[in-house]
């Protein structure tokens, strides 16, 4: 039940009808724009989630604001208007703009007094000349349109895989790599992400949804591991925080630079290592030589055999220099541990490998594959055909990898109604195209 509520500080879904938008739920700043409509999110709080809310009306009418008030459910203009009467068809109907009685100004001054929505519709239908005269589908249609426009009810969702894709692939395709939940899902499928895996995957810029995807498959309380490699100096983590992931399972996932990553693997260690200080006190390392002790390439204190009288110079030396190191390793940034526990995850080979990249994906896979344990799968998404084609052209000639095969996702929409099921009208047909396939050494 904890994990059921709204609580300050997580991630939201505020969803109006069909518009659905991602909201951080903060105190002090609790108003969000939903549409035209300035609303403010402070009741909220401790609600369980997907629980309905009345928009209700507050401030000026040229400043309008709404609070929100728990209801137990949505109605719809059509259980609260009774049209009684319907036309055969609407032939004789002529859009002159001259069926409305009501003005412009009329209409306005309605929407600034505090009435219900459906008050003001059935305002609009008694002063229209036409709207008895239209078929029942036409009246559906334009109570449907009115209720888009005056519809009082919002809902708060817990955000999820499916509602963060659809929203970010609403709001703009391009920044998630144009990457739909049907392709998203066989990404999934395909490269077999299990609980107890370590597993690969490379990101030019999806807004985290790959890793949040991943990360979500793997699940909590397991052993499982993702790294994430990404060729920024940051990685891209709005999908994986609107996920509202805990701490313990947020720790599984990895994310470094795909250059720095490598090169700590190769190479064991980091260009951005520091040395020991050169002067300790004022005194120089030639100084302290010739005091006694010296100091090795690791900075540590090396007693010399001979010496008689730096018993005292020799604590207070070894102190000092605990100290410097012990400041140094404080001064470290995080994504240097993150190299070294990447390097150490690298180094035990990983379950799967998923590319979903911007470049030409066949150089980061000669790279990356050389990590994947023999008989294990990958993925390769990219947003056109022709990369994924002279990449399988190339496998193809080889002996290290099988069972390749070039998907192509096409997903159509489909309008539900009684008597009016038909896909919909405008759509993205843009579901990109994956490459899939097994390691074999």
């Amino acid at each position: 039940m904890a994990n059921d509520v709204i609580k300050v500080g997580e991630y939201i879904v505020i969803q109006k009808q069909n518009y659905k938008k991602l909201h951080k739920y903060n105190k002090s700043d609790s108003m969000v724009n939903i549409g035209k409509c300035s609303v403010n999110l402070s009741g909220i709080e401790g609600c369980r989630n997907f629980s309905v809310f009345k928009m209700i009306a507050e401030g000026t009418k040229r400043n309008k604001q709404y609070s929100l008030e728990l209801t137990n459910e949505a109605v719809e203009l059509k259980d609260e208007i009774d049209v009684k009467t319907s036309g055969i068809d609407n032939r004789n109907i002529l859009d002159d703009g001259r069926s409305q009685k009501l003005t412009a100004e009329e209409i306005n001054e309605l929407k600034s007094d505090s009435i219900k929505a459906s008050e003001i519709v059935e305002s609009l239908i008694t002063n229209s000349s036409t709207f008895h005269a239209k078929t029942e589908f036409s009246q559906a249609k334009y109570l449907k349109k009115k209720e888009k426009k005056y519809f009082e009810y919002v809902q708060i969702l817990k955000p999820n895989l499916r509602l963060i894709t659809e929203i970010l692939y609403k709001l703009d395709p391009g920044k998630v790599q144009n990457i739909r939940i049907d392709t998203l899902s066989q990404m999934i499928s395909y490269c077999n992400v299990n609980s107890e895996g370590i597993h690969l995957l490379y990101d030019s810029g999806s807004s985290g949804l790959l890793a949040a995807a991943m990360l979500s498959a793997v699940g909590r309380n397991t052993t499982g591991k993702l790294v994430h490699m990404h060729p920024g100096n940051m990685s891209q983590k709005q999908a994986l925080l609107a996920m509202n992931f805990d701490s313990e399972q947020l720790e599984r996932c990895v994310s470094v630079n795909v250059y720095s990553a490598l090169r700590q693997y190769y190479q064991g260690s980091d260009i951005h290592t520091t040395t020991a200080p050169a002067e300790i006190n004022g005194s120089s390392t030639e100084s302290l030589k010739r005091k006694g002790p010296e100091l090795n390439q690791e900075g540590k204190v090396q007693k010399l055999e001979d010496s008689t009288d730096m018993s005292t110079d020799s604590k207070e030396i070894e102190e000092k220099l605990s100290e410097d190191k012990q400041q140094t390793e404080r001064k470290k940034p995080k994504w240097h541990y993150d190299n070294i526990a990447a390097s150490e995850l690298l180094s035990q080979k990983v379950d799967s490998l998923v590319i979903a990249c911007k470049e030409d994906p066949e150089n980061i896979f000669n790279e990356l594959c050389t990590f994947v344990k023999p008989g294990r799968p990958f993925v390769i998404y990219y947003n056109v055909v022709e990369p994924l084609q002279n990449l399988y052209v190339t496998l193809k000639s080889q002996t290290n990898v099988a069972a390749l095969k070039i998907t192509c996702n096409w997903m159509r929409n489909y309008q539900i109604l009684p008597e009016r099921t038909h896909p919909e009208v405008t759509m993205n047909s843009s579901g990109g195209f994956l490459l899939t396939g097994y390691i074999l050494k």
